[in-house]
């Protein structure tokens, strides 16, 4: 799941950056959380390239995958999976999904709707059946948790991530509003914990492969639309020095929550 005005990307490196990826996500783990049945038929929104559909694909009935972006859901159709529906389509709105569906699995998508965060979810929550449920698995804190910054770095990165939200583009502190507005939906959280995820919430020194890949995380984030070229060296130049220091400490979280319609 991304948005186009928030990074800076070619769709070919995109690609290949959510492949490597793959290798840091648990998703053996994560599906056995899940409350499935083989008949299930569960939608993945945001569902990228597929890594987690393709896994899901083999313990329920049908898996609905969905994504906006066709240059990743083509290394899913290319596996041709038979109990795997492909829609290039908006995960805001599940009206084209003509059936209540017993299961919804998101990952780090539904950040990308900050302003809509409190409908959306509840756009899903009306596609299930009775006793169907929704897991999302979302960032809280991707940049600013990382810690010790320069209070120069700090605050101009507290001024992308509110110009960020206040856009309507990405909310880096998503993870932590998801189970409120679960509850008020009425639902009841199954789950609510934090995943170890050694690309996003390692501490201490961080291998050369994972800072590479945030290096060029950061080299896609639109700095230059709030900042200039030497204050946006700056940053990187701090966060990436950061990550190679053995007082580096990350409190990103990365959520996972799952909740039971009743």
């Amino acid at each position: 799941m991304t948005n186009q005005i928030f990074y800076q990307e070619e769709n070919m490196s995109l690609k290949t950056e959510y492949e490597n990826q793959q290798q840091y996500r648990k998703w053996s783990l994560i599906v056995n959380k899940l409350p499935i049945k083989s008949d299930y038929v569960v939608a993945e929104l945001g569902c990228g390239t597929g890594a987690f559909a393709e896994i899901l694909s083999k313990k329920v009935k049908e898996v609905i995958a969905i994504d906006l972006n066709q240059n990743l859901l083509e290394i899913l159709e290319n596996k041709k999976i038979d109990n795997i529906t492909i829609l290039q389509k908006d995960i805001s709105d599940l009206s084209y999904i003509p059936k209540e569906i017993d299961g919804i699995f998101s990952s780090f998508a539904i950040a990308y709707f900050p302003n809509k965060m409190e409908q959306i979810l509840k756009n899903w929550f009306d596609k299930l059946k009775n006793d169907g449920w929704i897991a999302i698995i979302e960032i809280d804190d991707l940049l600013r948790g990382h810690t010790p910054l320069s209070k120069e770095t700090l605050n101009k990165l507290a001024v992308f991530e509110d110009e960020a939200k206040n856009d309507g583009i990405y909310d880096f502190r998503a993870g932590r509003k998801i189970s409120p507005i679960l509850k008020n939906l009425g639902m009841e959280i199954l789950l609510d914990e934090d995943l170890e995820d050694s690309e996003l919430t390692s501490s201490g020194i961080i291998s050369d492969e994972i800072c590479i890949m945030w290096e060029n995380r950061l080299n896609r984030l639109s700095f230059d639309k709030f900042f200039q070229k030497d204050e946006i060296e700056a940053i990187k130049s701090d966060f990436l020095s950061l990550l190679k220091s053995t007082k580096h400490i990350n409190q990103t979280k990365v959520k996972f929550i799952i909740a039971k319609k009743s």
